[in-house]
């Protein structure tokens, strides 16, 4: 059976379902307005992106999505930041059972994979980096998020050094760097990599090299000598 779609008033406010409260409809509402906005912010830029679009396309109105996020600015903001929080490294909910070594290649394979299955991310991060991070400047959010991330890495990394598996000597930091760096360009240079080189890094091939790459960058970096 299909979900029905959502129907709203003449003012562009969404009905309820019989089992759904007021706080689920505007957590719905945020959640279908950041997912429309997000494409046309990666489609057009923040210039050529219509709130009147989004909110046709998002079935709500745009005096609900100023309701909602108070300008196109802080909609963008909120789209940027529903990325960030996308590509997010999720810490293992108990300490984790594997050796540091095994669980920083996870660390990082499940980072190439995050930024896989978010492309979306990849081009508004570009996009802002072009406009000197005005946007993310204001976002404690992204700052978080990113120091979350690192945090995750640190305590691998702390593992490691405690039992002598990964070196010292080295910022965890540039570890971090260097995930990131393999992760965001399988995807920021897919397009341009496709033609300067013939080489399609999203066929099974590459993407399957490139879980594993990323793992030994990771692993290789950190280690310590003969282990």
């Amino acid at each position: 059976m299909t979900e029905e779609a959502p129907t709203r008033g003449r003012s562009g406010r969404r009905k309820l379902k019989a089992d759904q409260d007021t706080a689920a409809l505007a957590e719905a509402t945020r959640a279908d307005i950041i997912a429309v906005a997000t494409r046309a912010f990666v489609r057009y830029g923040f210039d050529g992106a219509s709130v009147n679009e989004i909110a046709a396309a998002s079935a709500t109105s745009k005096r609900m999505i100023y309701y909602h996020f108070g300008s196109k600015q802080d909609l963008y903001r909120a789209v940027l930041e529903a990325a960030y929080e996308r590509v997010g490294h999720r810490a293992p909910s108990e300490a984790p059972a594997c050796p540091p070594l095994e669980e920083l290649r996870a660390y990082a394979v499940d980072a190439y994979d995050n930024f896989r299955r978010n492309e979306d991310f990849v081009r508004l991060v570009m996009a802002e980096n072009l406009k000197d991070g005005e946007t993310i400047l204001g976002s404690d959010f992204v700052r978080q998020r990113s120091a979350a991330n690192l945090a995750s890495l640190e305590e691998i990394v702390a593992r490691g050094r405690a039992d002598g598996s990964i070196r010292v000597g080295f910022r965890v930091v540039d570890l971090y760097l260097a995930v990131v760096a393999v992760c965001f360009h399988a995807v920021s240079n897919r397009i341009s990599t496709g033609i300067s080189l013939q080489m399609d890094l999203g066929s099974d091939s590459e993407v399957a090299f490139r879980r594993q790459l990323v793992g030994d960058v990771a692993c290789r970096y950190a280690a310590t000598p003969g282990t």
